[in-house]
């Protein structure tokens, strides 16, 4: 393999170094993250054999160096097209291209369901705003329906309860939904804590909080030489929920007291945006070691310790430099248990389970989508 080898593998300092984990189906590549911007982006390779170092490649060269599936060569020019490094980008260009069927009928339909369910969500985190707003502003005399977001007619009256308490915030009606409107199309991604249904980050989150918990279980009983491993992913899964529990509450801490949010919209629009980025980040990864992880959980002994070998090559630790004190210490400390346990794996270097491999990712594609 060509390409410039990087030291930074096991402890990448930023989100922006570690790169957005990209959703390949060919195997010697899983776990690889793009990084960079336009033409610029490179692609960050963990060592195929699970042994310390990256490789690092340009972006377009890509296509020369591996022999890429059908889907991942959509999915590659998609990405090189978007230009960006992102989890937000990377997962726009993901869902395109798995609705193409590319990535097998399971993985489309599942694409064009999400893709489905974000509108959906689109609209109920616009009404929760809206009514939680009104309900702040009025101290609980007006309130919006869900009516309110589901045509222009209702959109309008949204407007006219909103101009009745505007002036508690010194601002114009129209001026007041605006701000209400961008607040919930920032809130995509995580919604508020009073949807009856979470979407997808906070989904996440708690799915990486089951996963340590099951792998953390499955790693006290089993007697084979993988167990250390199982307890490492529970470990980094913890760390990762709980690190992201608290930057979810820093973003929902606005909801609060809504109209200093929107008095000093600002200021709040770019702190919520940093917030929900630092989580998209955090989450980064983790949707295919969980979906890799529960398609494990009913296999054999055998198979479930083949499968805690191979995630453990691509554990997504936060990065040092995106924590601070005790935390970064902690950070530091899984980093060394890692390079002590995770050993070579010479069948990504062979290719022997390429074939098995390469079935089971579009499995759990479908299930990570």
């Amino acid at each position: 393999m060509d390409g410039a080898v990087s030291k930074s593998f096991w402890a990448p300092p930023t989100f922006a170094e570690r790169g957005a984990s990209v959703p390949f189906t060919t195997p010697i590549i899983v776990g690889s993250r793009v990084r960079g911007h336009y033409d610029e982006l490179e692609l960050v390779v963990p060592n195929p054999s699970g042994a310390k170092g990256n490789y690092i490649l340009g972006w377009k060269s890509l296509p020369e160096v591996f022999s890429l599936t059908v889907h991942d060569r959509v999915l590659h020019r998609a990405l090189d097209e978007a230009g960006a490094s992102t989890p937000e980008a990377v997962r726009g260009a993901t869902m395109r291209t798995a609705a193409t069927g590319l990535a097998g009928p399971a993985a489309a339909k599942q694409a064009k369901a999400l893709l489905k369910e974000q509108e959906d969500f689109k609209l109920l985190i616009q009404f929760s705003l809206l009514s939680e707003t009104v309900t702040q502003l009025s101290d609980g005399q007006l309130q919006i329906t869900l009516a309110h977001v589901q045509s222009e007619t209702g959109r309008q009256q949204a407007k006219l309860i909103l101009a009745r308490v505007a002036h508690r915030v010194n601002i114009e009606g129209n001026e007041l939904y605006a701000r209400v409107e961008a607040w919930s199309d920032l809130l995509g991604p995580i919604g508020t804590p009073k949807l009856t249904r979470a979407p997808r980050l906070r989904r996440m989150r708690q799915r990486i909080e089951e996963f340590a918990n099951s792998i953390g279980g499955w790693s006290e009983v089993d007697k084979s030489e993988y167990a250390p491993l199982g307890g490492l992913a529970s470990l980094v899964a913890r760390e990762t929920s709980a690190l992201a529990a608290e930057t979810f509450a820093i973003a929902d801490a606005y909801l609060e007291k809504i109209d200093k949010t929107v008095a000093t919209w600002e200021k709040s629009q770019a702190e919520i945006g940093d917030a929900i980025e630092r989580i998209s980040w955090m989450l980064d990864g983790w949707d295919l070691l969980v979906a890799m992880w529960e398609d494990a959980v009913v296999k054999a002994p055998h198979e479930q310790q083949a499968v805690v070998q191979e995630l453990a090559r691509i554990l997504p630790i936060i990065p040092e430099e995106e924590v601070t004190g005790a935390r970064r210490d902690k950070i530091r400390d899984i980093g060394v248990q890692r390079r002590k346990l995770v050993k070579p794996m010479e069948d990504w270097v062979t290719g022997t389970i390429d074939a098995d491999l390469r079935t089971r990712l579009e499995k759990y594609k479908a299930k990570a989508a």
